[in-house]
């Protein structure tokens, strides 16, 4: 053993790699996780559009058979059927294309969970967004405990920790070497022997490693402001934008898509007793739809943005 401090050094210097290594891996696994994420809100949103897709195809179905009807005693004329029926295969055109976004999406999401056929993946529930968030001064508090900026300090702890090794290095090695001879049948007893060696590395080269520890300290401490600056800036942006995602989907749910129900079941109506034209009950259909399709995406850009807000934390 060295009783001058080199094995002490060199044993620090490993542990601190150690736990940079340990920290990458976790930074890896935040990027993992919230890419995870968003396969899941893409298939969770796809299946949601194709229920949405399917319901304007049973309207859409209904309205042709009324549609046929009026046709039928005369009281529409031949031209409502075809362009009914025009947006009846539309509608079905729409469900096709639907079915095979989710089958898509449930694939992608299966390439991140390790699944080989993730083609039968289905959302059992809806993305895990938080009622209350904490405010965005208090979320940029947490960033110096985020892996991210974690990792960096770590960084810098390692080079200062080699540049100790290296430092230790250039103190002379006082060495203890034990030996005895237990067990040779040629001798009438047992020796004992002992040896310390001391070695003076008179012509040590370790300056310039020293530097290279130091120089590369001072880039780590570089990347910390880095990391930190970056982390506040990717928080700030998703905050604002789930604020804006919020916002968004309780206008849509409270007011834009109960409107717009009202207005197709109104506009039928009308037209069951001849006070609208069949224009006029499509477009509705199509602005339902739409509001549907809407109210969806802002709930899936708000599921987007808490995982962003997730990863800019490190959040384990």
């Amino acid at each position: 053993p060295r009783f001058l401090g080199q094995r002490g050094a060199a044993i620090d210097a490993a542990r601190a790699d150690e736990a940079t290594v340990a920290l990458d891996t976790q930074v890896t696994w935040n990027d993992i996780r919230r890419t995870t994420e968003l396969a899941f809100v893409a298939l969770w949103l796809a299946e949601r559009v194709e229920t949405a897709r399917r319901d304007s195809a049973t309207i859409q179905a209904t309205i042709e058979a009324a549609v046929a009807q009026r046709v039928q005693v005369g009281s529409a004329p031949e031209l409502e059927a075809l362009r009914v029926h025009a947006e009846k295969v539309r509608a079905d055109a729409d469900v096709l294309g639907a079915t095979a976004a989710v089958t898509a999406a449930g694939s992608e999401l299966g390439r991140w969970m390790g699944i080989t056929d993730g083609a039968g993946l289905r959302a059992s529930a809806d993305p895990p967004v938080p009622d209350a968030v904490p405010s965005l001064d208090a979320m940029l508090a947490r960033l110096d405990s985020s892996a991210p900026v974690r990792r960096e300090m770590s960084d810098v702890h390692a080079s200062e920790a080699r540049a100790d090794r290296e430092r230790a290095l250039v103190r002379p090695y006082m060495s203890l070497d034990l030996g005895t001879d237990v067990g040779d049948p040629t001798l009438a007893g047992t020796n004992y022997r002992a040896q310390l060696t001391i070695e003076v590395p008179l012509f040590n080269q370790r300056g310039a490693y020293i530097d290279r520890e130091r120089a590369i300290g001072d880039v780590a401490r570089a990347r910390v402001q880095a990391a930190h600056v970056q982390g506040a800036t990717e928080l700030a942006a998703a905050y604002r934008t789930f604020e804006a995602a919020t916002a968004r989907q309780r206008m849509l749910v409270e007011a834009v898509l109960p409107a717009a129900q009202g207005a197709a079941k109104a506009t039928e109506e009308a037209y069951v007793l001849g006070r609208a034209q069949l224009v006029a009950v499509l477009d509705a259909e199509r602005a339902l739809v739409d509001a549907r399709l809407t109210a969806l995406d802002a709930q899936a850009s708000r599921a987007t943005a808490w995982a962003d807000i997730e990863r800019a934390l490190g959040a384990p």
